[in-house]
Order: C-alpha cells, then sequence, then structure tokens
C-alpha cells in the first residue's frame, strides 16, 4: 500500500532475538524474585521486603493477563515493566509471559512478546534493589514526515477542489439524491458471509451484510447514524464490564479500513487534500463521505493481516505520537480498528444535512 511516510510503504521493522540463554528459575512467586536476587546474606531485612513486594507486583501482572482478544496485547506491556524493573532478563520475562496467557481467540506471536520486552526496556530504567524505579524520561519520537508541510502542500495542489471534483474521480458515482441508496452502495464493499455494526454510539446489535441490506432497502431510509468499517465476527467478547461486546477491537475479524477524520480543516481544505491524495494516489482510498457536519470521513483501504500488524502500521505509524496522519492534524480518535464513521444516506437532523457519499472505490473485498 502507498504510504505518505519517507521510506515509501508501509513495512514491518526486522526481528528482534531473544539473547540465547538457559532458564531455570520459572515464574518468580508470591515469596519474592529468584534467589539470585535474595539470597545473599548481606542483604538487609529492608531491602529483601522490597524485593518480595517487586516479585508480588511481577506475579500480579503475570496473574492479570487476560485471554486473547479481551485485552491482552496492552496487559503484556504492563507484565514486562514489572519484570524490567525486576531486573530480569529478556528470556526470563519472555517465557513467564508465554506461560501465563490464557487460551484465547489466537495464539500471541513470540514477536508480541519480544516488541513488549523492547518497549519496556526502552521506558523502564532498572536500578539497585531496594530503590524507586521511575519510567525513563522519553524523547521525543521523531516524526516520519513534516506534517504540516505535507498536509500545506496537498491542500495546495488540490485548492479548489469541490465535492464534484471528488464524485468525478470516484469509480462509482451516485446519480441519484442522497438518501438510502448511499448507505447500499457502501454496503457493496462487504461479502455476503460477514457481519457488521450499524447504529447509534450507544446501540449493540451486529448482523450480516444481507441482513442490513435488506432492511435499509425495506424502510428506503438508512435509519442508523454510524457504521463501524471493519466486519466483526459476531460474537461477544469479554471486556472487562458486566455486559460483553460484539462491537469492540476484539471483535473485529477483517482490519481493512482505517478511518481518517480532520476537525481542524475547512471543507474546502478538506476537499483539497483528499483530491491531492487520490490524484497522486498515495493512499488507497475506498470511501469519502461527507460527515453532515464539518468533516469528511475517509477509509483508507489497508487489508492488515492481525491486530498486531494494525497497532504497528495504524496505531504507530499512522497515529502514533510522530505518525504521519498524526504530524498532519487528524483525529487520533481514529486509530482503533472498532472505530465507528458515520453512515453515508443517514439523513442528520441535528445538523439538518445528509450524510453524503462523495467518492466510493469499491476495489477487492
Amino acid at each position: 500500500m502507498p504510504s505518505l511516510g519517507s521510506s515509501g510503504s508501509l513495512g514491518s521493522s526486522g526481528n528482534i532475538a531473544l539473547p540465547k540463554q538457559a532458564y531455570s528459575t520459572g515464574v518468580a512467586t508470591l515469596k519474592g524474585l529468584p534467589s539470585q536476587y535474595c539470597g545473599a546474606s548481606t542483604v538487609t531485612a529492608g531491602r529483601n521486603a522490597v524485593v518480595a513486594k517487586t516479585g508480588e507486583r511481577y506475579q500480579e501482572a503475570l496473574n492479570r493477563i487476560p485471554p486473547p482478544g479481551a485485552g491482552c496485547h496492552g496487559a503484556l506491556l504492563g507484565a514486562a515493566n514489572m519484570g524490567v524493573i525486576a531486573g530480569l532478563t529478556d528470556g526470563q520475562i519472555h517465557d513467564d509471559i508465554r506461560r501465563s496467557i490464557p487460551h484465547g481467540d489466537r495464539r500471541v506471536s513470540d514477536r508480541e512478546i519480544q516488541d513488549a520486552i523492547v518497549k519496556a526496556r526502552r521506558e523502564i530504567t532498572p536500578g539497585t534493589i531496594g530503590t524507586t524505579y521511575r519510567p525513563a524520561p522519553r524523547p521525543a519520537p521523531r516524526p516520519l514526515i513534516d506534517g504540516d508541510a505535507t498536509r500545506r502542500k496537498l491542500i495546495q495542489a488540490g485548492d479548489g477542489a469541490t465535492n464534484a471534483d471528488l464524485w468525478e474521480l470516484s469509480p462509482f458515482r451516485p446519480d441519484y439524491e442522497p438518501g438510502y441508496q448511499d448507505a447500499l452502495a457502501v454496503l457493496s464493499l462487504y461479502n455476503a458471509d460477514e457481519h457488521l455494526y450499524i447504529g447509534t454510539q450507544y446501540d449493540t446489535t451486529v448482523k450480516p451484510v444481507p441482513v442490513w441490506r435488506e432492511e435499509i432497502g425495506r424502510r428506503l431510509v438508512a435509519t442508523w447514524p454510524h457504521i463501524m468499517p471493519n466486519p466483526v465476527d459476531g460474537v461477544a467478547h469479554n471486556i472487562g464490564t458486566d455486559k460483553p461486546s460484539f462491537r469492540c477491537d476484539a471483535a473485529v475479524c477483517s482490519f481493512r479500513y482505517a478511518v481518517v477524520e480532520f476537525d481542524n480543516l475547512s471543507k474546502p481544505d478538506q476537499f483539497a487534500f483528499w483530491y491531492s491524495v487520490i490524484t497522486k494516489k498515495l493512499l488507497d482510498v475506498a470511501v469519502l463521505l461527507d460527515s453532515g457536519g464539518k468533516s469528511i470521513h475517509a477509509w483508507v483501504r489497508v487489508n492488515l493481516p492481525d491486530r498486531a500488524a494494525w497497532d504497528r502500521e495504524i496505531g504507530a505509524r499512522f497515529y502514533g505520537e510522530a505518525g504521519v496522519f498524526t504530524t498532519m492534524g487528524a483525529d487520533r480518535a481514529c486509530r482503533n480498528p472498532s472505530r465507528l464513521s458515520r453512515l453515508a444516506g443517514h439523513y442528520r437532523a441535528e445538523k439538518s444535512n445528509w450524510q453524503t457519499l462523495l467518492y466510493l472505490n469499491r476495489g477487492t473485498p
């Protein structure tokens, strides 16, 4: 997929190899860290207490790791942080985390565990036993691009473009008045065996694509204001609350579209920006829709294989602190795979405007 970054594509970093060491201590227990940290006769009772407390916190972090698909990814870093604080080796932390991950929807890869350890090493400064451990100061990340300059150049290159120009660029050109047919056109992006969430910000129901098509076609109106662009698996997932969720990040089963939204640009500047992105073929834009408010929602086709790839390419490369779209001023709330977008074809009563389909490139579902 083409990229706005200087490296030319959304690529992965190289493999990170664990050091070749032998480990024999297993997971640290509630009694403290492995014996090499607390067995010397010169260690004072106070220092032993600190060691034991550190070991307890490390064990607690390991015990709190939820099954994959229920928040496991974030918990890996918490366990890795405590392992680094405890003074353990990368290999020991890796083995402990691996043994502590419950069975879930997917298998956590060694690479995902290694990435958490590498990040913990970068952010945590281990001291001597008995001191207070604090995260190491983080240097400001280096931006992948000069976001302000890139945004200005793209707007300048597309200056004067309007919604009509985007319509001319669109492989699919709506020839009807705004309304439910826009929603049906968007649903043409999906296969019949896929499930989608369509609703308000607070609804929970997901349905197969054919059911949504039938309901919208029968009603002749797109009743619901929002859609989750990425398909879900139709299964309820435990997210740590009383009610399981069908539309959380863990429910996403196809990491197909990244939502991009600028709240801080005028409509003319947004028209110009996306006109340049499409004509210069910088990104594979699948959908552009007018939200009926102040922004245009773009769905960028990314077709990533799994959540780890999403976190690396979208969470970090697009929407990290120094990410491509972060530095250009896009809304970072769009970084999660279950992000909602406006549903084209819905009449937004509070704005007295339609949510209108501007551009649609079906590509390959």
